[in-house]
């Protein structure tokens, strides 16, 4: 008799060489996460170790289970031969969970993520928690051709206290491995062990250290698996950073979308799972966050979305919505099933569909770029078996429904893009038990279950493109008629844009070049050059013998003088564009305009011609020279009429000539219309007078009168709609032009532009306060936690460390750290508005010994000295310290910024006058452009910054009462901010 004999190599080939890639490895794992009822599925990766940690928090397995089952292949641990499921533990208050792993290919995958791994689990019964069990595997062995599966062992340690084992407990399990290869060395196989030794000298894993660093899922106190893979796959570090380069997705674009929480499904998902990459040991990104993959309100939010149930005989019946458009009940038959049940079995679908074009998509040009992108990255139609996703299927480069092969035969006439859909089909064990995977998971078997699956899908497609979408379809009215209102609608606003965007920029560096000028002095200088030559002319004149002639020179060198300065005012007058709504920084800065023009008429251009008129009256009384007064007025006076008049009748002029344009405009309009439709009856009268009727039925001759009849409504109704729109604008400019010719449709325009451009600057900026305080609450919350937790420890420590001399220099550090982030903690404490509901009265000693407690390394780090009066810690004011103490924060905060990096004196300085409060540094001053600036939200000088701080302080005090505002000052280095209470 002879027996069938297995080489350990028969391991690898089941495993590691039947998954295709490292992705769907983990994928796997996760399966059997959510088989093991495991809420959350995490996996860390960290560059520097090349080290791979995958855990769960299941229901772990007990030594029997992980002996007998784990490392047994082919067992029947979830299946038996009848297909029916073994009785195994369940957690009470969960549901029952459909098995997704099979054929045990999950365990063996693990191989291909790295060459050791270290397994810890712990089982959760119904007899309570059981000890932890403890295994280490190097996969090597099992690619060597002349070793037999039975004759390598698997070292297993089970730890029964409740604790992670330590990474000297984990040196001496990989020892236990080495001595299975020295027996194998000792058999005389003819093999190099060499590079397997060295793999297991150079295994350093510290689970105790690890869950330390990692929290969050741990098996110290409760069940699950845990695997450490080191060395890992290096194709791993390579294909995240090919992701995080090329932002492609190739790799985290298996793992996406894990379990079904958006098609179809109104229930939080039975696992989540994660994979967190740890470039370095401080930072890590989450590449499975929420927002990575599709969402329930992108869905929504899509053109068109279709979701609806197939039957057992392959007939979808659902909704349909097209634009804003929604067909319900709506039914497409397939023909093939002939009456008989399909093999593939009933199932549900849900898929929205994006256009590729920004002008024929309802979402907004920001929406529509972000989802187009996300589609091309992880576009298609996704399978799912019991809310678990089925790979490949979902993958951009698997058009498994063929969708783009028919595409380009006819874009217009199939319509669908597999790139631009996003969807799911819905199915579970229980109705689709025919449709069975492949064993290396690379989709299902192509069986007739799956060749119905598929045919009856590609139906769906073909008919909602018929009925829906094509030229001439049952239902595709509405959509041609939104579509091309939604094509005319972003070709105006993109042609507006284009506008807007246009004289936005012109305006922007006018603004800039102004401001330029200005701070250079350069107005300055240009009216010193008018005034030296002007003193020239004057002198000249007053050395001319005749009088008359010298009254003559004086006057025209007044007038040069006059003009030269009209000149120079105009160069410094911006037009602000009509029509055209501001950003808040151009905002910002044309206020700031405003301002410094008045600053320039009232200090510099009127000063000016007023000492033009004196210089004149002195020169002229010096050398005694008579000036007709009224003469001089009348010329002066007259000069400036004449300008003026000028103007007035230059756009005069231009409202005729515009007012012509438009009036030629309409009139040709008219006169094509009228053409338009003259031309199409004609033809219809010439068809109609050479249409043969004998041997047409009355359907037939009521068919050709209908054609007839369309297309002279339809040119009919289209030039209607334009001449009425046209009149329509024409006849609102007019009653606008005799009501209140001062606001007219650009004004208004203008407003509505301007108010719409603010709120998309409002919109992001308060998503980022809402996480940001979102974020500080969960960070206090959880600090504080933490902090009770060590503080505890601390007290049950002091007596052990007083009764070792060894441990009290250890115990006093960490005391002494400790005191420190508790001292930390204590400052949210005054931010907490709860805690005061009346206004209390805040020292100025108090608010000094706060933020001095906060900022006291950075002031040593950075060398700047931060001082108070005697004013100012004398100083009681009433108000909340959840109000006051962060403006002081944020203000001494920017402060040792601007700072730190000066050369000489760095000071910060509080000081009060009895009534306010001033908070000052010598850091680089802040130009009188900004002083109002500085407290708008989004605006930052500061390289990176988020323009939050100030515009919240003002914000808050001014709710209470209070204010802040920035000190003027003529010195180029230096702030002062000046914090001011209502009269009580």
């Amino acid at each position: 008799m002879a027996k069938f004999k297995t080489r350990a190599r028969a391991v690898d080939m089941l495993g590691r060489q039947q998954i295709a890639n490292v992705s769907t490895a983990i994928s796997e794992l996760f399966k059997n996460a959510h088989d093991a009822y495991a809420d959350h599925a995490e996996v860390d990766y960290f560059r520097s170790d090349n080290l791979l940690v995958i855990r769960d928090d299941g229901i772990g397995m007990t030594k029997a289970d992980f002996e007998n089952r784990w490392l047994v292949l082919g067992t029947e641990s979830k299946y038996t031969a009848q297909n029916r499921s073994i009785d195994t533990y369940r957690p009470s208050g969960k549901a029952e969970r459909a098995v997704m792993g099979e054929k045990g290919i999950g365990r063996l995958a693990i191989g291909l993520l790295g060459e050791q791994v270290l397994v810890l689990t712990r089982a959760q019964r119904a007899d309570g928690l059981h000890d932890l069990v403890m295994c280490f595997i190097h996969w090597g062995l099992f690619e060597i051709p002349v070793i037999n599966l039975d004759e390598i062992e698997i070292p297993i340690r089970v730890i029964r206290e409740d604790k992670l084992p330590s990474n000297i407990e984990v040196g001496s399990l990989v020892q236990e491995f080495k001595k299975n290869i020295e027996l194998l060395e000792r058999r005389n196989i003819d093999y190099d062990f060499g590079h397997i030794v060295k793999d297991l000298d150079d295994f350093q894993v510290d689970p105790e250290n690890l869950q330390s660093f990692l929290s969050g899922i741990s098996l110290a106190e409760s069940s699950g698996t845990h695997f450490y893979i080191a060395p890992a796959n290096h194709t791993i570090l390579a294909e995240i950073e090919l992701d995080k380069s090329n932002n492609k997705k190739d790799f985290s674009k298996y793992l996406l979308g894990f379990c079904n929480s958006v098609f179809l499904e109104n229930t939080s998902p039975p696992i989540k799972a994660s994979f967190r990459y740890w470039p370095s040991d401080s930072d890590n990104d989450d590449l499975l966050s929420d927002g990575e993959f599709f969402t329930v309100n992108e869905l929504n939010n899509a053109d068109h979305r279709v979701f609806g149930e197939i039957d057992h005989y392959g007939q979808f019946r659902g909704s349909i919505r097209i634009y804003e458009n929604v067909t319900e009940d709506y039914i497409i038959p397939w023909k093939e099933s002939g009456g008989k049940l399909t093999d593939c079995g009933p199932f549900d679908i849900e898929l929205g569909f994006v256009h590729g074009n920004q002008r024929e998509s309802r979402l907004d040009p920001a929406d529509w770029k972000r989802l187009s992108d996300k589609l091309n990255l992880i576009g298609g139609i996704y399978v799912y078996r019991d809310r678990i996703r089925i790979l490949p299927y979902g993958n951009p480069d698997v058009d498994w429904l063929e969708i783009e092969l028919r595409r380009t035969k006819s874009a217009s006439y199939y319509v669908f893009s597999h790139r631009l859909i996003f969807g799911a089909v819905k199915l579970s064990r229980q109705n689709n038990s025919s449709l069975k995977e492949k064993a290396g998971r690379e989709g299902f078997q192509q069986d007739k279950a799956y060749r119905q699956l598929k045919n009856i899908l590609m139906n769906i497609f073909n008919q909602l493109a018929a009925d829906f979408f094509r030229e001439g379809g049952e239902r595709a009215e509405y959509f041609d008629a939104r579509k091309k209102e939604l094509e005319k609608l972003e070709l105006a606003r993109r042609k507006r844009e284009k506008q807007v965007s246009t004289k936005r920029k012109n305006l922007s560096a006018s603004l800039d070049g102004f401001f330029q000028r200005t701070q250079q002095g350069i107005p300055n200088l240009e009216i010193e050059s008018i005034r030296s030559h002007v003193k020239h002319r004057m002198d000249s004149a007053a050395k001319i013998t005749d009088p008359d002639e010298a009254a003559v020179a004086l006057l025209d060198a007044e007038k040069e003088a006059n003009r030269r300065l009209s000149e120079l005012q105009e160069s410094y007058r911006i037009a602000r564009p009509r029509g055209v709504g501001l950003s808040r920084q151009l905002q910002r800065d044309w206020e700031a305009y405003s301002t410094e023009t008045q600053r320039l008429e009232s200090e510099i251009f009127r000063p000016f011609s007023e000492e033009i008129t004196r210089q004149l009256g002195n020169v002229a009384t010096q050398a005694r020279i008579y000036i007709d007064q009224r003469k001089r007025l009348q010329s002066l006076i007259k000069e400036l009429a004449d300008s003026e008049k000028k103007s007035v009748r230059n756009e005069a002029g231009k409202l005729n000539n515009t007012a012509e344009d438009t009036r030629k405009a309409a009139t040709k309009v008219a006169r094509d219309a009228i053409h338009e439709l003259q031309n199409t009856i004609s033809k219809v009268e010439a068809e109609f007078a050479s249409k043969d009727f004998n041997g047409l039925s009355p359907e037939q001759t009521e068919q050709v009168r209908k054609d007839f009849e369309t297309r002279i409504e339809t040119v009919s109704k289209k030039n209607t709609e334009s001449l009425s729109r046209i009149r329509d604008v024409l006849t609102s400019v007019a009653e606008n032009m005799t009501t209140d010719p001062d606001i007219t449709q650009i004004d208004m325009m203008e407003a509505m532009d301007e108010e719409l451009e603010t709120l998309r600057e409002q919109v992001d900026t308060d998503a980022d306060l809402v996480q940001l305080g979102l974020a500080v609450a969960v960070i206090n919350h959880e600090f504080e936690a933490a902090i009770k937790g060590v503080r505890r420890s601390l007290r049950e420590l002091r007596p052990w460390a007083d009764l070792n001399s060894n441990l009290a220099p250890l115990y006093q550090e960490i005391r002494n750290n400790f005191d420190h982030l508790d001292g930390h903690l204590n400052l949210f404490t005054p931010l907490q508005r709860r805690l005061y509901r009346k206004p209390i009265e805040i020292k100025g000693s108090d608010i000094l010994h706060y933020v001095k407690t906060l900022f006291d390394v950075r002031l040593k780090r950075h060398d700047v000295k931060l001082s108070a009066t005697e004013n100012f810690t004398d100083m009681v004011a009433h108000g909340f310290p959840s109000t006051l103490y962060p403006v002081f924060v944020n203000i001494i905060d920017n402060a040792i910024f601007w700072l730190k990096d000066m050369q000489g004196e760095k000071q910060i300085k509080l000081d009060s006058d009895g009534k306010s409060f001033f908070i000052s540094n010598t850091g680089p001053g802040i130009h009188a452009r900004d002083y109002e600036s500085v407290f708008e939200q989004g605006f930052s000088r500061k390289p990176g910054g988020r323009g939050l701080g100030l515009f919240i302080s003002r914000k808050a005090l001014r709710k209470e009462g209070m204010d802040i505002n920035i000190v003027p000052s003529d010195s180029p280095a230096g702030v002062t901010f000046k914090l001011t209470w209502k009269d009580e």
